[in-house]
């Protein structure tokens, strides 16, 4: 599963139980209900239609695709859980963004300083490289 740093960002976007499930689908899938359940069920005491009720609604919302297999369901993510996120990060970075001032995107730059200066190098290394494509 996501590191708990990982898991906490996802819990921003997706209740704590759709993330729950989605990492055991992402860790374990294509999966039935049954094992989702159980891998839940390992961690805490939760009841098997209502991991059934999520998992549907997480099919509906496009996040997990399902079809039958005999009389049970076998659930399988969309994306991967990379995907999911730099979709998620775009659509945020679409949306908020556009047409930020430099105080603004500052304020991203210095949230990254403060988290973790390794994901700085990352961003300046990104840049560079859009640079040189650019040219």
């Amino acid at each position: 599963m996501g590191t708990l740093k990982e898991r906490l960002g996802l819990r921003q976007v997706m209740g704590g139980l759709e993330e729950e499930i989605m990492e055991c689908v992402w860790e374990g899938g294509p999966v039935s209900v049954r094992e989702v359940h159980r891998c839940l069920f390992a961690k805490r005491d939760i009841a098997y239609t209502t991991v059934m009720t999520v998992m549907s609604r997480l099919a509906e919302k496009g996040l997990l695709v399902r079809h039958r297999e005999g009389r049970a369901f076998i659930y399988s993510a969309s994306t991967t859980r990379d995907e999911y996120c730099v979709g998620v990060v775009k659509d945020f970075m679409d949306g908020m963004l556009v047409g930020t001032s430099k105080p603004g995107l500052a304020h991203f730059v210095e949230r990254l300083t403060a988290d973790d200066a390794a994901q700085l190098d990352m961003l300046a290394e990104i840049i560079e490289e859009k640079r040189r494509a650019r040219k």
